[in-house]
């Protein structure tokens, strides 16, 4: 399955990689490290080059079932004077500065394609392998009747978050989840995020899915409880009409930039104008990771409510 080729793509990746070596890899149309890079460094511009090959190896790998994954254009640099400067708030991501005319496109498809490939990794990880071949299922048998090009990444993100919602408990979920948000984070990001808040990681990653046109505009208000937060956003590419509001890429965007704090998704209410409102609450039990039941179902059909 796609999941175990995947794996083992970085496996040889870090294989290739040291903790502290002066190059990294760099895709010029992102700004980003490419998956699975994010975070790599290598002694030597051979090394560096090896694992930019293995990347596009990743990335044909998803291609098989998306033809729209992006062909990363790499750049080998030496980032040894960069990874010494202080630690960075999470709000930043390890990103370089892109052209102004930037597609947003790009990033859009790119946080899909992260996203998926990084929770198929994770059930292979940890061992929920039928579950990556139910998802695999779900997505060919929507594949051939998606129409635009560009919805087949968001048909191969839907399939695993619903699998995963249908399959696996609480707890499981939560597995998995902290899995892919590991990959995505990479050995090294937790090194470059200056610890990080709930607010300030909650703001980096819609900022993020804003960026890549998954979002529209959000708001983040603190809660009364000071140990819990409500996300307002507009736009979601993802919401439904079925009562459910799909958490996955979300959550596991988040968790990668909090990996010392635990977090729950435990209300999602649908508003007026496409709008959804959701709680996140620091818990030592964390749910809602995946998926959240609207609290007023009723207000999916108003007519101003629009997918």
């Amino acid at each position: 399955m796609v999941g175990g080729t995947l794996r083992e793509i970085r496996s040889r990746v870090r294989g290739l990689s040291v903790p502290t070596g002066p190059y990294a890899v760099i895709c010029t149309r992102t700004g980003r490290e490419p998956i699975p890079l994010t975070g790599m460094r290598f002694d030597s511009r051979d090394d560096a080059e090896h694992a930019a090959d293995a990347a596009k190896d990743y990335r044909s790998a998803l291609r098989r079932y998306d033809p729209q994954v992006l062909q990363h254009e790499s750049e080998i640099r030496n980032v040894a004077d960069a990874d010494e400067t202080p630690r960075l708030s999470a709000t930043h991501d390890r990103a370089v500065r892109l052209p102004a005319d930037a597609d947003p496109r790009t990033y859009y498809l790119s946080f899909c394609h992260d996203v998926s490939g990084a929770v198929f990794e994770a059930l292979t990880e940890t061992g929920y392998r039928t579950v990556e071949s139910a998802a695999m299922e779900t997505y060919l048998t929507l594949a051939e009747v998606v129409t635009e090009q560009d919805d087949f990444c968001l048909t191969l993100l839907w399939s695993v978050m619903s699998e995963l919602d249908v399959r696996l408990d609480a707890s499981r979920q939560r597995r998995v989840v902290s899995a892919a948000a590991s990959l995505l984070a990479g050995p090294s990001d937790g090194a470059f995020l200056a610890e990080p808040t709930v607010e300030s990681a909650l703001e980096a990653t819609m900022t993020r899915l804003n960026r890549a046109s998954f979002v529209g505009e959000f708001d983040i208000a603190v809660c009364s409880s000071d140990e819990a937060w409500e996300v307002t956003f507009a736009g979601y590419s993802l919401a439904e009409r079925t009562g459910r509001l799909p958490t996955l890429p979300v959550a596991v965007d988040l968790i990668r930039r909090l990996p010392d704090d635990v977090v729950s998704f435990t209300e999602a209410t649908p508003l007026a104008n496409s709008r959804w409102r959701v709680r996140v609450e620091r818990d030592s039990e964390p749910t809602g990771l995946v998926s959240l039941d609207a609290t007023d179902e009723s207000r999916l059909n108003d007519t101003d409510y629009r997918i």
